[in-house]
């Protein structure tokens, strides 16, 4: 009994050692197999179309170059095309430029030729005379002031003779005017109210506060002298209308502030020479 089952375990082993040898084998041999002999994955086509031939499935792969002997070499990039040439008419052109109502569509204008001259901001800097670019002069701007006493103004008609016998004519930007020579203000006169014109049809009828005059320098006259006939007709007008003269900021007009007002003048007339 125990010599049979030892023959019986003896055959089962060997058996069993076949079996998996047998396998491998054949593990191998689908292993080994080309491509070609694989199973090739097909579309059913559908009922009511034409049936068309199977396309079969391709494995991604380097493709060998188109006359090359050498399999699984990719093929070299082709050259680029040449970019088109626009030809654009010179005449359209043209047209394109004149202004049109609305909205202006994109176009590719020609390229301005050789011989047309091209003017850029140096060249216009530099044709331009040296005179015509030079900032313009400074300016100094010397004020007084003439205000009628606490709770009193000035008679409209008081003040309009007083300013024709000081010589003070109106005009332009609607005030009075000291006029020199040749037709230019020495110094001018406004009413301290605002806008500070005045109407001289209306004028005998209103009643004014105070005035201010004022002088632009460099004027017809030289700073010195047209401060000198500022003050004098200042102080002349303050006596006709019974004012009291003041300086730009409304403060009793000193000698010590007409001295400090000489001076800036003299540092204004240094600064421009």
């Amino acid at each position: 009994m125990t010599e049979d089952l030892r023959w019986i375990l003896l055959v089962a082993g060997i058996l069993l050692i076949a079996g998996v040898y047998l396998w491998g084998l054949r593990a191998r041999r689908r292993s080994a197999a080309p491509g070609q002999e694989r199973a090739v994955r097909t579309e059913v086509p559908m009922q009511g179309r034409a049936a068309t031939a199977p396309v079969p499935r391709r494995e991604p792969g380097l493709e060998p170059e188109s006359g090359s002997s050498e399999p699984g070499r990719a093929a070299p990039a082709s050259a680029p095309e040449p970019l088109p040439v626009i030809e654009v008419d010179r005449e359209e052109v043209a047209l394109a430029r004149l202004p049109q109502a609305g909205r202006r569509e994109p176009r590719i204008d020609a390229a301005p030729p050789a011989s047309s001259p091209v003017r850029t901001r140096t060249a216009d800097a530099a044709a331009t005379p040296a005179a015509a670019v030079r900032p313009p002069a400074p300016q100094k701007i010397v004020a007084l002031r003439i205000t009628a006493p606490a709770a009193t103004s000035f008679e409209g008609r008081a003040l309009r003779e007083a300013l024709a016998a000081e010589r003070l004519e109106f005009g332009r930007y609607q005030v009075f005017h000291r006029l020199h020579a040749d037709g230019e203000p020495v110094f001018s006169l406004a009413s301290i109210k605002e806008p500070g014109t005045f109407d001289p049809a209306t004028m005998d009828g209103v009643s004014y506060r105070g005035v201010a005059m004022f002088a632009v320098l460099p004027g017809p006259l030289p700073p010195a002298q047209a401060f000198d006939a500022l003050v004098e007709a200042a102080g002349a007008l303050a006596g006709r209308l019974g004012g009291l003269l003041q300086d730009e900021r409304g403060a009793s007009l000193s000698m010590a502030r007409l001295e400090q007002l000489r001076a800036e003048l003299v540092a204004f007339e240094r600064a421009r020479s």
